[in-house]
């Protein structure tokens, strides 16, 4: 890939329900659209730090760009992947609407689910309390382990299996410290 491409890289488009139309009505080779879409989930997942959605989807995004760039997926396939991250990025802020939860209360929710927390719904309402008492928890290492306490419980309350929800609580904290930058 030449430096020319990486120089006509100039323009960023916001990270939403129009996102899929902008970039195919781009100018330009389907490589230029690919690196643009891959500079604007980075720069939205900048912007907007406290969603670890967005955080995850900047990562999938920088994979896709790397597979692209190091030739193991066509330009098209890679400009499908990322459009399918975008729209499906825009199904998830619907359905966290719908939820009414901010994006960590929607991000709980889905790792339990994920995870198969029974009562997922009261288990992540306990979790997201859990945060809003340890606001500083990624600059405190007493309310990282208290928080980490809380979280731990709020789930054995809902699973008996201790060494799934010790998972679920490290993936959980691993995938949330991505996210929160102090």
């Amino acid at each position: 890939m030449g430096t020319e491409q990486l120089e006509s890289v100039s323009e960023f488009v916001k990270i939403d329900e129009k996102t899929i139309e902008l970039i195919k009505q781009q100018k330009g080779g389907d490589g230029t659209k690919v690196i643009n879409l891959v500079k604007s989930i980075e720069k939205a997942a900048e912007d907007s730090a406290s969603d670890p959605f967005l955080i995850a989807l900047a990562e999938r995004a920088m994979a896709v760009q790397t597979a692209f760039e190091d030739r193991q997926t066509s330009t098209a396939e890679a400009l499908d992947e990322l459009i399918k991250e975008v729209e499906s990025n825009e199904k998830r802020k619907k359905e966290q609407a719908a939820k009414g939860l901010d994006a960590l209360g929607y991000f709980v929710l889905c790792k339990l689910t994920d995870d198969g927390i029974p009562n997922p719904d009261a288990a992540s309402r306990k979790v997201a309390e859990a945060f809003t008492k340890f606001p500083n928890w990624q600059r405190s290492e007493a309310e990282l382990r208290e928080l980490r306490k809380q979280v731990t419980f709020a789930l054995l309350h809902e699973e008996d299996n201790v060494e799934k929800v010790t998972a679920t609580v490290d993936a959980l904290f691993t995938l949330l410290r991505k996210s929160f930058k102090p």
